[in-house]
């Protein structure tokens, strides 16, 4: 039997997608199955955006905010063009070349991941297209109407295997190295590859309120060989850890595994007092290179509502001995959580704008209220009086909802395009960075 895993657009391709390589390996060390990957998002944008692939792995980036909110906006467009084609039963771009591609490898099983929802309608697409062919589907992204168009649907890697191999596995290999060698690399647009890593199960930390990425999995952390295992057989110097936290001492063996390796590397972390003016040193030390923080917001009763476990002076601290160490600072902040009141808004642009001289980045999002949540779940304890859901066509259905007092979604909306030129000004990294975070490796200031 031949399996074909495929990864769909659309999605920045900066990197090859870590889903699929860590399922590859899964399968290819638990199965005697034939097992091989396909990544159509990174040949979707090769064939659509030649000129932004050229561009993106040169290493001449004078007019990098220009060209790369120039190729954002266009990437915006044509990705809403394609989703309404979908909608409206046409074919999206590139449909027939991407679906032959499939069709040459010649597979029993096609597997599709659905890790972003702006992926749900390509998997769309070519759900209904593909015939005599049994199609799998999987991922965080996938929606109900997927789940239908789909010969099966499986929640994680094992029910996959049983169904595969016709039978439940009890020996099983959790512990490989992951192997990037099965994408051509040299087609991601980044100047150098840049190597997704996981190195635990889920988030330590699992008490943000707003957050629903952990979904009571327990946290687990992979063996550090591994990793390095993972590193040497990739032959490559970037890596960006996709954990949404890290603790310290965890932290400390990672760098030093990479400073091994001559590696630089960037994570995602939660801006706690630990992480002292020594140990983010020690850390640049071992090649880390820029941190996106999950600060949230400069106002502490919006922390303490979110429990993320932080305090603003704590945060100050923290974003001046990142910065001092030589660290880049990108700042993840969320505007609209439910409760929010203008002032308390204003407190935020105020704690970024004393703190602008360690921040490097600032990377803002309004609050989504998210099933299984603990805001949703407890949705009155948080101020919110009412929800609704709208249905949509290829995505699960649209949720709003109304609050008691302070902002609402669009309050905060407005507000945040009422400061976006008070925010743009801290940034001393282009704001398309945003969207290109794998490119900080990159660019200097």
């Amino acid at each position: 039997m031949k399996i074909l895993l495929v990864y769909l657009p659309f999605c920045t391709p900066v990197s090859p997608p870590y889903s699929l390589t860590n399922l590859h390996a899964f399968l290819t060390h638990n199965s005697t199955e034939e097992i091989k990957v396909l990544d159509l998002n990174v040949k979707f944008h090769s064939l659509k955006f030649s000129h932004g692939k050229k561009y993106f792995q040169s290493s001449n980036w004078n007019n990098y905010e220009d060209f790369a909110n120039k190729y954002h906006q266009e990437t915006k467009k044509v990705y809403s063009k394609n989703n309404w084609k979908v909608v409206h039963n046409e074919s999206p771009e590139y449909f027939d070349e991407l679906l032959q591609q499939i069709k040459d490898e010649k597979p029993d099983v096609v597997a599709f991941s659905v890790v972003y929802s702006s992926q749900a309608f390509y998997a769309h697409a070519l759900l209904k297209s593909l015939k005599n062919i049994t199609t799998v589907i999987g991922g965080p992204a996938v929606s109900e109407k997927l789940m239908t168009l789909a010969d099966h649907h499986f929640k994680n890697e094992l029910e996959f295997l049983n169904f595969i191999e016709k039978k439940e596995h009890k020996d099983l290999v959790f512990d490989f190295p992951l192997d990037f060698s099965i994408y051509n690399l040299e087609e991601y647009f980044t100047p150098e590859t840049v190597i997704p890593l996981k190195t635990s199960t889920t988030c330590y930390y699992q008490q943000c309120t707003f957050c629903a990425h952990y979904a009571n999995v327990p946290y687990k952390e992979y063996p550090l060989e591994n990793i390095q295992n993972t590193v040497v057989k990739s032959k490559m110097k970037h890596f960006f850890l996709i954990d949404d936290m890290i603790p310290v001492k965890r932290l400390l063996a990672l760098g030093e595994m990479f400073s091994k390796n001559g590696a630089k590397w960037g994570c995602q972390l939660r801006p706690t007092k630990e992480f002292t003016e020594e140990v983010m040193k020690t850390l640049y030390d071992c090649g880390l290179t820029f941190v996106l923080w999950g600060v949230e917001s400069g106002c502490q009763k919006t922390l303490d509502a979110i429990k993320k476990g932080t305090n603003v002076e704590d945060v100050e601290s923290v974003l001046k001995n990142s910065f001092t160490a030589g660290v880049k600072n990108v700042c993840y902040i969320m505007f609209g959580f439910p409760g929010e009141t203008e002032e308390d808004f204003i407190e935020t642009i105020e704690f970024l704008k004393s703190n602008n001289k360690n921040i490097d980045l600032i990377s803002t999002s309004i609050f989504g209220l998210q099933p299984g949540t603990n805001v949703y779940q407890n949705s009155q304890k948080f101020g919110i009086t009412s929800i609704e859901e709208s249905k949509r066509t290829v995505l699960e259905p649209k949720i709003s909802y109304s609050v008691k007092e302070g902002l609402s979604n669009e309050d905060a909306k407005k507000l945040r395009k009422k400061y976006l030129s008070t925010i743009d000004e801290i940034n001393s990294y282009p704001k398309t960075m945003n969207f290109f975070r794998e490119h900080m490796f990159f660019m200097k200031k």
